[in-house]
């Protein structure tokens, strides 16, 4: 699996579509996440400030963007959304195969289809892993400038805590990546794969459930099963950002780390199985 995986990660290095994935998901944790909240935090006028907490100004919100709420700004702000370049990086990786008609060759010669799958996993994860570490690190980078312009100490948070983020990063856009492939898989190709996709994490399971709750509806004991759900558990498990004189801006999750964990771990296994099993069975010569 070792010559498999060093072949898919030699097509996925010299592919333009991933690594244009990865700089903007990057340039965009950058100039969203930081640089702009800076901007409307500096410049905004006083009278803008009446929706706020009461005895709080637009300069205190700027204690997310220092480098000792790093971690909690990224979840915050690509906990969900980040996910998405990686459901586009594990389509593309599964479902160019089926639109270049490169499967036939694929899974025909050589290695064993299940081996050529997994490695084409092992080789995702490393682009999935480069995603996260990266994104870390941008952020980390840009709350150290936006420290130093205003004149803040720089203190980070533990490496305990950075690494056990990194590692919950890996972990939901290592789910969204593999639904990706499962869908690229099932579907055998990219563009209903990603809408598909797309559809469901930014609309479907939040939708439904939105709607139970306008009904009335306790929906939570349920909902702790999904995914999307548990992918929010695991985010705000590091906490949200307390302002002066404020609660934190999040409530408590309804479900802790380690159940999000789990599940999120089920679905990864579960997505997999259902890859390994179109690839092994489905005939791919006609």
């Amino acid at each position: 699996m070792l010559a498999v995986f060093r072949g898919e990660l030699f097509k996925f290095v010299r592919r333009p579509g991933m690594w244009i994935l990865v700089v903007l998901l990057l340039v965009l944790a950058v100039v969203v996440g930081y640089a702009i909240l800076w901007l409307v935090y500096t410049v905004s006028p006083p009278s803008a400030a009446r929706g706020l907490p009461p005895g709080t100004t637009f300069a205190d919100f700027k204690v997310a963007l220092y480098p000792q709420n790093f971690v909690k700004q990224t979840f915050s702000t690509w906990g969900s959304l980040g996910g998405v370049f990686a459901l586009i990086v594990g389509v593309l990786a599964q479902g160019s195969e089926y639109g270049w008609g490169t499967i036939k060759t694929l899974y025909t010669q050589r290695s064993g289809r299940l081996t050529m799958l997994f490695g084409k996993l092992a080789a995702v994860a490393l682009i999935v892993l480069i995603m996260v570490v990266g994104l870390f690190g941008v952020d980390a980078a840009s709350s150290v400038v936006i420290a130093t312009l205003d004149g803040k100490s720089i203190a980070f948070p533990a490496a305990d805590e950075i690494l056990k983020a990194i590692g919950a990063g890996f972990l939901i856009f290592g789910f969204w990546a593999v639904f990706g492939m499962t869908l690229a898989t099932v579907f055998r190709q990219s563009a209903m794969a990603i809408g598909l996709g797309l559809a469901y994490g930014l609309v479907v399971e939040v939708l439904i459930f939105d709607l139970f709750r306008l009904g009335g509806i306790g929906v939570q004991q349920v909902q702790q099963w999904f995914p999307i759900a548990n992918t929010g558990y695991l985010s705000d498990s590091f906490g949200a950002v307390r302002l002066r004189g404020t609660t934190a801006l999040t409530a408590t999750p309804f479900a802790d780390a380690t159940h999000a964990v789990v599940v999120l771990l089920l679905y990864v296994v579960a997505f997999t199985a259902i890859s390994a099993w179109f690839t092994r069975t489905r005939d791919v010569t006609s």
